[in-house]
Formats: structure tokens, sequence, C-alpha cells
């Protein structure tokens, strides 16, 4: 595993690919240009669905669909390679952040680089599930030619490709978040500083909506509008169903905080408590002893009162407003939209 140090972390040069983000060169190539990642998704949609079309005209593929399918296809394409560019970068700034807080977290920087011998295993296995697909998942009606089989080919490569590059680094996200959450220093007196660890699944769940939405357009194109709501949801589900797990995955480290704040909070709230009831000793224990001599009854009762109100989670406000207001009303439409169809099939 590639080991990074402090410096590198805390910054990167100019020209540097963000660590991270070193699966193939091409990629880190792509990353070194510092453009923004919705860019660089845009600018490869255009260029790919030029690449696309041009490929069926040369080739003469007389279907309209395949035209309009392209467009659909590399839109998925260039979602994938957003969500791999975001949350590479947006990890990499949070890092910085928490590492300035709590410089004892640098030692788990080992994890965030993928090893040579994973990139190699992640690259052969994007080849394998495109070789797969366009053999035997594909129209039985397109008969390729060497020339488009290879055009098809290097699209669903590139598709699995972003795809399984994603995953990497949401397992390394998840797995680096669940340490951190279990040894970052609680500091009670900069409780606003944790909302950190909340962006990670903010980032992920802006990017899972919009992904969603994504999708959903391109799969109406594939299927010509055919499908109804119902059958459209189901047909969608192995890929809306990933992202929902990995945004419950994210709840256990940040369930794993949460224990360790309660726990934090009752031992400062006891000493503060008995320190209310006349046993002032107690505050020579808790986060304000330098002071304890200069604090009044009132001081004491409007510092219990904060301390009560630290949020055990890591999320904000805007956090939670995103979750209610842009998660649920979807995620309701979704399971009201099961329960129809499981209701109709029964009946």
């Amino acid at each position: 595993m590639t080991s990074l140090s402090v410096d590198r972390i805390a910054e990167i040069p100019s020209g540097k690919a963000t660590p991270g983000l070193s699966h193939v060169n091409w990629l880190v190539w792509i990353d070194r240009s510092g453009l923004p990642a919705w860019q660089i998704a845009l600018t490869s949609f255009l260029i790919l669905v030029i690449v696309g079309i041009i490929t069926l005209i040369l080739n003469r593929v007389p279907n309209p669909n395949m035209y309009s399918n392209v467009i659909a296809f590399v839109a998925i394409i260039c979602f994938f390679l957003l969500l791999y560019l975001s949350l590479g970068r947006g990890w990499h700034a949070d890092l910085k952040e928490l590492i300035n807080f709590d410089p004892s977290l640098a030692a788990l920087l080992q994890f965030l680089e993928p090893s040579k011998q994973i990139a190699r295993i992640e690259i052969v296995l994007a080849g394998i599930c495109a070789f797969i697909n366009v053999n035997f998942f594909g129209p039985p009606e397109n008969n390729f030619g060497s020339a488009m089989f290879i055009f098809v080919l290097s699209y669903y490569f590139l598709e699995y490709l972003f795809i399984i590059f994603s995953m990497d680094i949401l397992a390394r996200q998840l797995g680096i978040l669940f340490k951190i959450t279990n040894s970052i220093r609680i500091d009670l007196l900069q409780p606003d500083f944790y909302s950190l660890l909340g962006n990670v699944m903010l980032r992920f769940l802006k990017l899972y909506i919009f992904g969603i939405c994504v999708i959903t357009f391109s799969f109406n194109i594939f299927v010509d509008g055919n499908l109804d709501s119902g059958n459209m949801l189901v047909s969608l589900m192995p890929f809306c169903l990933p992202g929902l797990i990995m945004l419950g995955l994210y709840m256990i480290p940040y369930n794993q905080f949460k224990r360790r704040m309660r726990i934090t909070k009752s031992i400062e709230l006891n000493h503060i408590t008995r320190a209310i009831n006349g046993d002032l000793e107690h505050l020579n224990s808790s986060l304000i002893s330098k002071d304890a001599s200069k604090l009044t009854m009132v001081d004491l009762l409007y510092y219990e009162d904060r301390i009560k109100n630290i949020k055990e989670w890591p999320f904000t406000d805007r956090i939670r407003s995103m979750i209610f207001f842009g998660v649920l009303p979807p995620l309701t439409w979704v399971i009201a939209a099961l329960i129809e169809i499981f209701i109709e099939s029964v009946i």
C-alpha cells in the first residue's frame, strides 16, 4: 500500500494528482488538469457523443435509436466519471481539515491510495465485465462487425471502469471514515468542526440523487418510453439499491461517533452537575478547569446548557434539511410505488 506523508496530503502542489485518484495514468492526467469535475464530465460527454455518432455514421448503422442510445449511454459513463472525481477530490479536501484538527489521523493515510496490484485487478475486472456484457447480454439483432465491436466494447469498458473505481473509492472512504470516527479526538469546545465528517455522506447523497435522474433519463431512452412508471421503477432498482445500501453503511461510523460523543458529554455534564450542586472539586476534571475560580453559578448553568445542546450526530442543520427534504420525499414515492406494484400483482 502506498504511504502518504502529512505534507503531501496537506498541500498538493500544482500539477500533481489528488491522492486516491491514481488508479490509471490517463485518469491521473485528467485530474492534473485542475478543471472542475463537472466540467471534465461535460467535456468528456461531448467528446464521447461525437466520437460515438461519427462511428455509427461511418459504419452505416441504419437504426436511428442507436444514435439516441449513444447519448444516453455516454451520459451514464460520464456520471460515473463525475462520481469518481468528485468523491476523490472532496474526500481529500475533508482529510486535510481533519488532519489539521487531529494530526494523529495522518497514520490512516496509508489506506487512501490503491496499490498498483489492486488497480490492475480492477482494470481486468472492468474488461471482463464489458466483454461478457457485449457478448452475452447485448441485443441479439446487433451483429457487430469488428470496428463496431471494438467501439461498443470500449464504451462498456469505460462504464464498468468508472463504476468499479467509484466503488473502490467509496469502500476506502467508508473504511477510513470508520477509523476516523473511532479515533478522532472529541473536543466539546469545538463541536461545529465535526460537521466535516458528514460531508462525505452529503457529497455522495447529492451525486446519488443526480445519478438516479441521469440513469432514469437514459433508461427511458433505451426502452423508447414503453415502460410505465411501476415497471420502470422495478427495472431501475439494481441501480438504486446500491446507493441506498451505501447510505445505510455510512450510518455505521456515524453511530460510533455518536456513541463516543454521548459518553464524552455525559462525563462533562457529570462534572458540571456536581459543581452546581456544591462539589466544586469536580471542575478540576472538566474542560473549563483553568477558569474554574472565575466562574459564577450563572456561568455554570450556561455552560451546562451549552454542553447539553451539542449535537451528537456530525450533521449540520443544512445536512438535516437535505436528508429530510431531498431524500425522504422521493424515497417515500419509491416505497409507495413498490407497494402499489405488489398489491396489483397479488390482486
